[in-house]
Order: C-alpha cells, then sequence, then structure tokens
C-alpha cells in the first residue's frame, strides 16, 4: 500500500535513541531481562503477516492528545487509542501500539489497517489480548527495546507509543515528521488507563527523544 516490505532490520536513524532506552530503563528500575523475555514470547506467538511499508516523503503522526475529528492530509501513523481521533482512516498507514489503547484500538483492528505490536517487560497480557483479537489476515510489524536483534523483530528506537510511532516513521524513509496531538504537559485523552503522575514523567522522557531527532513539542518550554 504505501511502498515496499520492511526488508531485515528496521534500524533506527540515530544509535542515541537506542542508548536512551537504557537510560529510562534505569530511570523507572525496569529490567532489561524482562523486556527481552517478552520480546522473545511475542515473536514466537506471533504469525502474522508483516505489512508493505515504506516512506518518501512527509509523514503525520498522531498522538494521545490529539483533536476529535483529524483528516489526514499526508499517510499518517497512529499512537494507539488515538486511532479514535481519526474520522478518516483512509490514510492511516499503521497503527503503533503496546496494547494499553482501548476501546479505540479495538475497534480499528482487522479492518485493513496494519499494527506495530511492541513488546515490554510488563505487557505481555496486554499483546496477548490483541494476538487474540486479530484474524490471520491482520498485518502485524513486531518492534521490542532491548539491544539485542531479535529475529522478526525490529527496535527503531522510542520509548511511548507516540515518540516509537516517530522513529518509525523516519526509520522507514520519511523526509519530514508533522506531529498532532503531542503534549509533554497533559495526558491525552486517548490515552489508555494511567497513572497520571507517572505518564507525565513518561512523556518527559518522549521529549527528550524526540529531541534525538531535532523536534519538539509545542507545549515544551
Amino acid at each position: 500500500m504505501w511502498g515496499i516490505a520492511v526488508d531485515g532490520a528496521m534500524k533506527p536513524v540515530n544509535h542515541d535513541l537506542i542508548l536512551i532506552q537504557d537510560e529510562i530503563r534505569e530511570s523507572f528500575d525496569w529490567s532489561l531481562e524482562a523486556d527481552y523475555e517478552s520480546a522473545k514470547s511475542l515473536v514466537s506467538q506471533c504469525n502474522n503477516p508483516t505489512p508493505l511499508l515504506s516512506f518518501k516523503s512527509k509523514v503525520t503522526v498522531v498522538g494521545a492528545a490529539a483533536s476529535p475529528g483529524i483528516v489526514p492530509d499526508y499517510p499518517t501513523i497512529v499512537a494507539d487509542g488515538a486511532i479514535g481521533a481519526i474520522s478518516d482512516l483512509s490514510k492511516v498507514a499503521l497503527i503503533v501500539t503496546d496494547g494499553d489503547g482501548t476501546p479505540h484500538l479495538e475497534k480499528a483492528l482487522n479492518k485493513g489497517i496494519p499494527i506495530c505490536l511492541h513488546a515490554h517487560g510488563d505487557n505481555q497480557e496486554s499483546w496477548t489480548r490483541i494476538l487474540s483479537i486479530i484474524d490471520e489476515n491482520q498485518e502485524v510489524l513486531l518492534t521490542h527495546q532491548t539491544p539485542f536483534e531479535i529475529d522478526g523483530m525490529h527496535n527503531p528506537g522510542g520509548f511511548t507509543d507516540g515518540d516509537r510511532a516517530v522513529c518509525i516513521a523516519f526509520a522507514l524513509g520519511a523526509t519530514e515528521v508533522e506531529l498532532v496531538g503531542f503534549s509533554i504537559n497533559d495526558v491525552g485523552q486517548w490515552s489508555g488507563v494511567t497513572d497520571e503522575k507517572r505518564k507525565l514523567i513518561k512523556l518527559k522522557w518522549m521529549s527528550k527523544v524526540l529531541q534525538i531527532l531535532s523536534m519538539r513539542v509545542n507545549d515544551e518550554e
């Protein structure tokens, strides 16, 4: 639909996008082993086809703070539950999710829109639920957040679904990324059930990831 198949490893455009994942793990006292085991388990259980994806120009990435009723002008990658903000799905190239975008994510599954399903140490229940919902024709791209090579998976960088979507856009060839619905000061309405204080800390890390890509969120000081 959008170009050639993802062939081999989808590489980050800047290695610092991988290095910062170690800093984030340390900050939250998360286990690299847990991230790795979740990733290995996901790739062993997912047999869905890989989507055809590449970009050659501008891409829009929609985050959880988006206003409803968006009609994209460019090929669009959507972060998880923010798919609920999209009125016209025809330009949605990919939904990036770690499985917690209920209930809006579920409504977009099995509709011909590829998903990027992400594994981390504490979301095995979430991605297991997504695998139980999707049919055999749902195209799935798999990502992880470890420094290891895992066959059948990719690590383009990123932490939250939003900044990971931006990393993916650039890794797949986008020449420019337009951010819609990104905030570091407010938890977006399309976020899943979350601890607001913890989420705001995560959004600060999202900002740091985007800065590696020379991008800023509008409400950054």
